[in-house]
């Protein structure tokens, strides 16, 4: 038995020195590009996204986006929950929207999630983890039908993963913080991500043009208006202020027109540059907006 026990602690402590190794690896493979890599990330971060995303191993956002330490900042929980009541969350939200200055919030799921998996199930998990995962419950419970339309258990949780996605961000635009931030004219983008682990590839999910009318307006927020107006508050065409209700429409709906414009151009006019591109949805957005 000690014997089994010896054996299996040296086995576990290669695998943890491992992990060290690797970082000195790592540190050599910046060097070896940039020697001044770290003296140059050391100065500061600049992200401009905020990503909340799932504590699976399988999931990690650097990596399958390519992106370098200081471009995003990064929250993560089981099962990728926006709680409302969560201070962990809720500092990190208010952090990125009003130090940071991000523009755009992604919520971040996967297929194959243990934690929805374990939410579609009546068995204890133990403690503070069905606490946790009675969240997602409350998301199956509001949209079992649809879920239990499909027959695989697989699609299933996809398809939970998918409505509990939607889920937080809807959690997001009830946010006073997020809120607060529209009214004193610093929109910000929220969008919702489905990774899929079994091709690698993130499916960006789609959220209807009407999501913050869906919250409830128990839920929207007046803030009082600062003393003195910023310079960033948003003005109509002869210098009235705009209600922070209208700009939040004004700017969602500026939103959904930018990723649908990038889409459709971006197919249907290939050669087309990048400059004529930006121009053309500049325009189409002007005129839908009576900008």
């Amino acid at each position: 038995m000690q014997t089994q026990i010896v054996h299996e602690s040296i086995e576990e402590y290669k695998r943890y020195n491992k992990v060290l190794e690797g970082n000195k690896s790592y540190v050599n493979k910046k060097l070896a590009q940039d020697e001044d890599y770290f003296r140059k990330l050391a100065k500061g971060q600049n992200p401009k996204y905020l990503l909340i995303g799932c504590s699976d191993s399988r999931a990690p956002p650097n990596e399958i986006t390519e992106t370098d330490p200081g471009e995003i900042f990064i929250h993560r929980n089981i099962a990728n929950i926006v709680i409302p009541t969560d201070l962990n969350i809720n500092c990190v939200i208010q952090y990125a929207i009003e130090h940071l200055k991000v523009h755009n919030i992604i919520v971040m799921g996967h297929t194959c999630c243990g934690g929805i998996k374990a939410a579609m199930k009546q068995d204890s998990v133990g403690g503070l983890l069905d606490l946790w995962l009675n969240q997602i419950k409350l998301v199956y419970e509001k949209h079992q039908e649809l879920i239990n339309s499909f027959t695989e258990e697989d699609d299933q949780i996809n398809c939970l993963c998918c409505m509990n996605v939607r889920e937080q961000v809807l959690n997001i635009w009830r946010n006073p913080i997020v809120q607060k931030s529209w009214q004193e004219g610093h929109p910000v983008m929220v969008h919702g991500w489905l990774f899929r682990v079994e091709t690698g590839f993130i499916e960006e999910l789609s959220l209807e043009d009407s999501i913050p009318e869906e919250m409830s307006k128990i839920f929207k927020i007046k803030f009082k208006p600062p003393k003195v107006q910023s310079p960033t508050q948003h003005e109509d065409e002869e210098g009235n202020a705009i209600s922070p209700m209208r700009a939040r429409r004004r700017f969602q709906r500026m939103q959904s027109r930018i990723e649908t414009g990038i889409r459709h151009f971006t197919i249907h006019m290939q050669n087309v540059n990048e400059e004529e591109i930006e121009h053309k949805i500049v325009e189409n957005i002007e005129q839908d907006l009576n900008v």
